[in-house]
């Protein structure tokens, strides 16, 4: 049995000469880095300080770093947000210590943000056997499909979507409207004249040696299948004098309602909510006593979620929309690279039509054979086009809807294919309608919206658009 140095410099020295390009290099020029672990398991004292500067370092552009191979390092705190491919090459199991759900939560950290919603980040995590069943338990707890790929049988096809300047005549227009929904610059006065007694919340108990200030019994439920999820207990912190818990849960109010400059405006109504709404009675903030009920995490639960209730509400603020464009065609969509499912079809303007699972690839051999339908596309991210709508919890978002298409009328469809429900799909549902509405009244194309879930397709084994149209309605 090979010791964790061995292990690692063998590992180390197959990228070297297998990717010379890529992980080649000594010394300062090395673009891999080793770290070794002791006999104890912890990183070794020499490669301790390299491990920690080049962890703090791997995200500036100009780090020489492609690739670290480490023992353990996975398992402690990672922050790196640059990692794009994690390859597990130890038994994932309670003794190693080492967890599936770590393996993928190194990876998950987006590395740009802020952009645009055409844009989607990929990590590939690569693992073993015991792996491969995490991952096959997640898909059946969770009923989901991931996507596969087997080193040695698959192999890797990258092909290039883009328009064919042949079938130009396939072509579709879709109108630029203006948002309808936008997150608002400042809302310093709103938070202010937020009324706070009006807040919905539980009375918190005052004394810390009550029975229910010692520990809240949370429990979380899936809002679709009504099922609980989550059951745990929050124990008491350390009590801290009264502004600090102020300023504190002021912060994760504006963390999570995604308004940090907000911090000042929100912290004095926070300081008004534990003074006079939380405990159902003015109280004073100076008394130890009470210092230490709203320093509880029973308090900061109560306090953040009513504050989150009350605001997210008023992040987003509701415009009319107007026709800022007639129309991008689909054809001014660049080329990109695409790795997945593919087809070839008449019908629409792309070379080959791109899909991201079976049931896309279905929906879209059934658009080109019915009798009904003129023109279709899978709309590619590529293009740019999105809905906004805001989620259950009041959070902006942005929706991309599946394919497009015109019929033999003239009319033209949004249409969405859907496998699993969630609880934002009635969200999206609405705001595609509206769209639609929108792109009709201000441009004179009727325009309509169509959601095709896969179970009610498979079933309905419809031949032409207006089968699926009917039965939607």
């Amino acid at each position: 049995m090979m010791n964790d140095t061995t292990e690692a410099d063998e590992v180390g020295d197959y990228l070297r000469k297998k990717y010379p390009t890529e992980f080649g290099g000594e010394g300062e020029q090395a673009k891999l880095l080793v770290i070794h672990t002791d006999r104890a398991g912890e990183v070794s004292k020499k490669d301790l300080d390299d491990a920690r500067k080049v962890a703090r370092s791997v995200d500036d552009p100009d780090n020489r770093v492609n690739a670290i191979v480490s023992v353990l390092m996975l398992r402690e705190g990672w922050d790196v947000e640059n990692v794009t491919v994690v390859v597990g090459l130890r038994p994932y199991t309670s003794k190693a210590n080492i967890l599936p759900e770590q393996t993928i939560g190194r990876g998950l950290r987006l590395m740009f943000r802020g952009l645009t919603s055409d844009y989607t980040e990929r990590v590939d995590v690569i693992g073993n056997k015991p792996f491969i069943e995490f991952v096959e338990q997640l898909e059946k707890e969770e009923e989901l499909a991931l996507e596969t790929f087997e080193v040695g049988k698959d192999k890797l096809v990258i092909v290039t979507i883009m328009p064919d300047e042949k079938k130009l005549d396939k072509d579709i227009t879709l109108p630029v409207l203006s948002p309808i929904l936008v997150r608002k610059k400042t809302l310093a006065e709103e938070i202010a004249g937020l009324d706070v007694s009006a807040m919905s919340c539980p009375k918190l108990p005052r004394k810390a040696d009550d029975p229910e200030a010692k520990t809240f019994h949370y429990e979380g439920y899936d809002l679709i299948t009504l099922q609980k999820e989550i059951e745990r207990e929050y124990k008491l912190p350390e009590v801290q004098t009264s502004q600090e818990v102020i300023s504190y849960y002021a912060k994760r109010i504006a963390l999570d309602v995604k308004l940090p400059a907000q911090f000042a405006a929100i912290v004095p109504k926070v300081k008004e909510f534990l003074e006079t709404k939380a405990f159902r009675e003015r109280v004073d903030l100076n008394d130890p006593t009470i210092i230490k009920a709203i320093a509880t995490n029973v308090a900061q639960y109560v306090t953040v979620q009513a504050f989150v209730k009350a605001l997210r509400p008023l992040v987003v603020q509701e415009l009319e929309p107007q026709l800022l464009n007639s129309g991008r065609k689909l054809s001014e969509t660049p080329p990109f690279p695409y790795s997945r499912i593919t087809f070839k079809a008449k019908k629409t303007v792309f070379n080959l039509v791109a899909c991201a699972n079976k049931f896309e690839e279905a929906f879209g051999r059934f658009l080109e054979k019915a009798p009904d339908v003129e023109v279709f596309a899978k709309l590619p991210e590529q293009f740019g086009f999105a809905v906004e709508y805001t989620d259950a919890s009041n959070n902006l978002r942005y929706y991309e809807p599946d394919f497009v298409a015109v019929d033999s009328s003239g009319a033209h469809y949004l249409i969405e294919t859907k496998g699993r429900e969630d609880v934002d799909v009635a969200n999206k549902d609405r705001a595609a309608m509206l769209w639609c509405e929108n792109a009709t009244r201000l441009t004179g194309t009727n325009w309509r919206y169509i959601k095709v879930p896969q179970r009610d397709f498979e079933e309905l084994q419809a031949t032409e658009l207006e089968d699926l149209i009917v039965f939607a309605k």
